[in-house]
């Protein structure tokens, strides 16, 4: 894990409550496959730091939940 999906998984616990209470080794297997997901959406923009970026794409997941 490299810090930019640590980064990821930190946000994601607040947005995503399931998430956060999963044990740490299933969160560990997933966050990679959740993160390239953002990292392939419209969300993950060069024009604003990583973590805004991160931050409009769960907002916006949130939505939709």
């Amino acid at each position: 894990m490299n810090y930019n999906e640590y980064l990821f998984s930190c946000l994601l616990k607040i947005y995503d409550k399931e998430f956060e209470q999963m044990e740490y080794d299933v969160q560990y297997f997933i966050i990679a496959q959740r993160y390239l997901g953002f990292t392939q959406s419209s969300f993950n923009v060069e024009t604003k730091s990583e973590y805004e970026c991160i931050v409009d794409y769960l907002t916006d997941k949130n939505k939709t939940r």
